[in-house]
């Protein structure tokens, strides 16, 4: 606990920093600031082990001013790395510790993120786009997104104390706009803040409290599986998912907040801004900007609590968690995939692989689709009850999800999982199953009453055709009189 509370301290001082920064001449005053400050950080958190953070970005800086297709081998080259930078005591180096690891997470977004930057400015110049799309935003002609870095432009960058070890991810472009770029006052930088940490106090309370009484450590005790019921061991997993999650809604707040401090990823909201992305109207960003221009701080979104909190469903909790993340996938991953049907599997493997090489992590990842399958049998338009059930099980589902993430290794997790029964596994298939025959039943039910429909229509018509000659007759015979009389 001693490291986690130093680290909160350096999450506050984060924020009053970004104080400092907003003040300082734009251009090198402020790039130099930020980057001292995160080497500092990282000198402090990691001390020696602060070599693999300056390889990986030397080496990444030498790729992406020299070779062709630096985005290429900038990805072999991080993750290569990241793989050596996970296994350095098979190599009789020292271990790394989990700052150092949250480290070489965010650097690795980074140093390929802006290798991808450069090479989709070279396709821009060439009147390519990176990709097929229908948004204007990702069109050969959006020039706004070009970038040129320098050798120590890319180091700057990589260094920058903001989101060092906590994200959010954001971009070269982003970075640089905040370096040269000055557009909101401090005032309403420090409102947009206080607004963001509004609830901090709350997940404070819930997290010291929850970290108090249950500890994680616990699920490799033997004692915790011989000694327990399978309702206690049940519950203690619910109990650690709010410690799980109150511990990221304290760090990306706080790192959110930072970012506003230092008006990293400040744009008019009339720009569209999206999380990891930045503007997707760029072009509104040349509009005068006064006291009236509503800003937007969505560039460096990473969390909706809110969403994650209460979303029914399992896709919709998982948009809202560590937005800037899911943009770094889908932008350099799973759009660049040239089949679209294996998109989703790779995307899921690179995840995987990105957050370490622990078999939990892989295992929770494979058990998604399931999760995502188990609630499509719930239809849009269904009832609250419905619904309040869906998010019922969804918050189970994460839950039981989790435990990967906290038991780490492979067998700690099939242990604890095998304690509880498998529990989230045969609810899941369970609901599957139902859901299938629900439909069926529903499909089949839908289709006899479309059957029934037309019959009675069919029936309708034949009446009526039946009846048209009576008609006829009867009034004929009703004329007949009024022309013999006429005679």
């Amino acid at each position: 606990m001693k490291e986690e509370y130093q680290y909160f301290a350096t999450l506050i001082a984060s924020v009053a920093l970004g104080w400092v920064v907003a003040r300082l001449p734009l251009g090198l005053p402020r790039q130099w600031m930020c980057s001292a400050a995160g080497l500092l950080l990282l000198l402090f958190f990691c001390g020696a082990q602060t070599i693999h953070t300056l390889i990986t970005i030397g080496v990444n800086a030498v790729m992406i001013l020299t070779l062709r297709d630096c985005h290429i081998w900038s990805m072999m080259f991080t993750f290569g790395y990241l793989a050596f930078f996970r296994s350095v005591t098979y190599f009789g180096l020292e271990d790394t510790n989990e700052f150092c690891n949250a480290v070489q997470l965010i650097l690795t977004l980074k140093t390929i993120g802006v290798a991808f930057e450069v090479h989709d400015t070279q396709l821009r110049s060439r009147g390519l786009a990176p990709f097929a799309s229908n948004s204007a935003a990702f069109s050969c002609m959006n020039t706004y997104m070009d970038v040129s870095p320098s050798f120590m432009d890319i180091v700057h960058y990589c260094l920058c104390y903001i989101g060092l070890m906590t994200g959010p991810y954001f971009k070269f472009k982003t970075y640089d706009d905040m370096i040269h770029s000055s557009t909101l006052p401090i005032m309403p930088r420090i409102k947009m803040a206080q607004q963001r940490l509004a609830m901090l106090p709350v997940y404070l309370v819930c997290f010291l409290t929850m970290s108090s009484i249950f500890r994680q450590s616990m699920l490799w005790d033997d004692s915790f599986y011989e000694e327990t019921s399978f309702v206690y061991r049940y519950f203690y997993m619910v109990a650690l998912f709010v410690f799980f999650r109150m511990k990221f809604y304290i760090a990306w707040l706080m790192s959110e907040s930072a970012c506003i401090m230092a008006g990293l990823g400040l744009y008019p909201a009339v720009s569209k801004p999206k999380p990891g992305y930045g503007p997707t109207e760029p072009e509104k960003l040349a509009e005068t900007v006064d006291q009236s221009t509503e800003f937007s701080y969505e560039t460096i979104y990473n969390i909706d609590e809110y969403e994650v909190e209460f979303v029914p469903t399992v896709r919709g909790a998982m948009k809202a968690w560590n937005m800037t993340v899911q943009y770094w996938l889908a932008w350099h991953v799973y759009r660049r995939v040239p089949l679209k049907s294996i998109r989703t599997a790779v995307v899921m493997f690179v995840s995987a692989y990105w957050h370490g090489l622990h078999g939990g992590y892989y295992i929770s990842l494979l058990t998604v689709p399931l999760m995502l399958a188990a609630e499509d049998w719930v239809p849009e338009n269904a009832p609250r009850w419905g619904k309040a059930v869906n998010w019922f099980m969804r918050m189970r589902a994460f839950e039981y999800m989790s435990m990967g993430f906290m038991c780490l290794t492979y067998a700690r997790t099939m242990r604890y999982w095998g304690s509880i029964y498998f529990i989230g596994h045969i609810v899941a298939t369970v609901f599957l199953v139902a859901g299938k025959i629900y439909r069926h039943t529903t499909r089949r039910r839908r289709l006899q009453d479309e059957v029934d429909a037309t019959a009675r229509v069919a029936a309708r018509q034949s009446q009526s055709q039946t009846n048209l000659p009576q008609e006829t007759t009867t009034t004929i015979r009703a004329t007949q009189p009024d022309k013999l009389h006429a005679h």
